[in-house]
């Protein structure tokens, strides 16, 4: 999964100053210069200080994700199917009936951060997406895209879940 943002055109309210090398992305001021590696998104570089201890559990994710949701104004859509076997704890989503407007993104993002997120990396439109980390597990969240809907899907980083996620991906084949 590469992890950076693209400056310009950012559906969620932002001004794209790529040129200069700095974006202003929901008020938030950040440097791009030299950060964009791949797909259109951009390495935030100011995280502030990691959280202390292990991070949450899949239970505490999940309840963070529906929180910070709900803080937000959004209302949830249809969930995901629930993951099974040794997926179960390596697995916390949300999903939203609709994309977000540019306020409700910037009051999810807030949200997330209050609960002990760090952004690290964004894309910019057609669907804007947002990188969050939070211990051992990276969160992804998606405005729009295919299924037009917002999306908050985080996986853990886990020894266990890492190994879980290539037996995973081993038993569904290249096609998935």
């Amino acid at each position: 999964m590469g992890r950076t943002k693209r400056a310009a055109g950012v559906a969620a309210g932002a001004v794209g100053l790529a040129g200069a090398g700095v974006a202003v992305v929901g008020g938030l001021l950040w440097s791009t210069a030299g950060d964009d590696t791949d797909h259109g998104w951009f390495r935030v570089r100011e995280l502030g200080p990691a959280a202390a201890g292990g991070g949450p559990s899949r239970a505490e994710a999940q309840a963070g994700l529906t929180d910070a949701a709900a803080a937000a104004g959004l209302t949830p859509g249809t969930p995901s199917p629930a993951q099974e076997g040794a997926l179960a704890d390596c697995v916390a989503d949300w999903t939203g009936s609709g994309p977000a407007d540019p306020g409700r993104w910037r009051s999810l993002e807030a949200a997330l951060t209050e609960r002990g997120w760090q952004v690290t990396s964004r894309r910019g439109g057609p669907a804007p997406a947002t990188s969050l980390k939070n211990g051992p597990w990276g969160l992804v969240v998606t405005n729009g895209g295919l299924l037009d809907t917002l999306s908050l899907v985080a996986l853990s980083s886990t020894p266990p879940c890492e190994a879980a996620f290539r037996r995973d991906a081993e038993t569904r084949g290249p096609r998935g």
